[in-house]
C-alpha cells in the first residue's frame, strides 16, 4: 500500500512546490514506516512516500532494484548488503509483544511456556494459571519480521501452530474481543492498548527501553552507496540527537 502524506505538505509549507522539494521514497517495514510518518512532519526538509510491506526484508531488495531511495528492515539483516553496494544504518530497536486479553489473570510466561502454547502442546489457560478457557494462538504472516523473530528466539526455529491473521492490527482487535486469545504484534501497534495487555516473557517487562527484554529487534535504514545527498542528510538526522528524540516516541533509540 503506497501512502503519500499530503497533509505534511501543508504543515511544512511544501504544498505546490514539489519541483523544488526533495521527495524520498521509503519502502519496507511497517514499524519503521511509523517513524517515517513522524519524520514527515518533524524533519521538514523533504517529504516521503511510503510503500509499506508486511515482508520487512523487502526493504533490503528495493534499494537495489530502484523502487525506493530508503529501505526499512525490522529484523536481522541478510548477508551481502555491502557487497551489493548497499549500506545499513541502525536507527533503533523495536520489539515483538505477546498480547492477551486484559482480563486474563496470567502476567508472565517463560519462553518454554510460550513455545508450548504456540506449538499446540498447551491448549488451555488453566494449565498456565489462568481461567478454564481454550487457548487461541494468533500469529502474523510467516514471512513477516515479527513471525521470523518469534520463530527464531522462542520456537527455536520450529514452526508455529497458530492461526495467521493479516494485517497485524487485526490480531490486536481479535485478542481484545476474545478472552482465550494470545497473539503476536509489534510495540508500535500497542502504544495505546485497548482491551489487551502484554505478557512478560521470562518475567521481563515488555518495553522498548528494557534492554533485557528477550524479543527486541533492530531497526535499519538501507541505502545504495553512495546515497543521494538529501537521503544522506535525512539518515544523518535520524541518528542525531534531534532525530532520536522523535524516534523514541515509539521505539528504543541507539543512544
Amino acid at each position: 500500500m503506497i501512502v503519500a502524506i499530503s497533509l505534511v505538505l501543508v504543515l511544512t509549507g511544501f504544498a505546490g512546490s514539489a519541483g523544488s522539494v526533495s521527495i524520498i521514497r521509503y519502502q519496507g517495514s511497517p514499524a519503521i514506516a511509523k517513524f517515517i510518518e513522524v519524520a514527515n512532519v518533524a524533519y521538514g526538509k523533504a517529504y516521503f512516500t511510503s510503500n509499506v510491506l508486511t515482508k520487512s526484508k523487502g526493504g533490503e531488495e528495493c534499494v537495489f532494484n530502484g523502487s525506493c531511495d530508503i529501505g526499512g528492515v525490522a529484523n536481522e539483516l541478510k548477508p551481502g548488503i555491502s557487497e551489493k553496494g548497499g549500506k545499513a544504518v541502525l536507527i533503533g530497536k523495536d520489539g515483538v509483544v505477546v498480547i492477551i486479553h486484559k482480563d486474563n489473570p496470567v502476567e508472565t510466561l517463560s519462553l518454554e511456556q510460550l513455545r508450548a502454547v504456540f506449538s499446540g502442546k498447551v491448549k488451555n489457560w488453566k494449565e498456565l494459571g489462568g481461567f478454564d478457557e481454550p487457548i487461541q494462538p494468533l500469529a502474523t504472516a510467516p514471512f513477516s519480521a515479527t513471525h521470523e523473530l518469534f520463530k527464531r528466539i522462542v520456537m527455536e526455529h520450529a514452526d508455529l501452530n497458530a492461526k495467521v491473521m493479516e494485517p497485524d492490527p487485526t490480531i490486536l482487535l481479535y485478542v481484545a474481543r476474545n478472552r482465550g486469545a494470545i497473539g503476536l504484534t509489534s510495540f508500535f501497534l500497542v502504544d495505546k492498548p485497548r482491551g489487551v495487555k502484554a505478557v512478560k516473557p521470562d518475567g521481563k517487562e515488555a518495553s522498548v527501553s528494557n534492554a533485557a527484554y528477550p524479543l527486541l529487534r533492530p531497526l535499519y535504514l538501507i541505502t545504495k552507496e553512495p546515497p543521494r545527498e538529501d537521503v544522506k542528510k535525512f539518515i544523518d538526522w535520524a541518528v542525531s540527537k534531534e532525530g532520536q528524540s522523535y524516534l523514541k516516541c515509539c521505539f528504543h533509540g541507539i543512544e
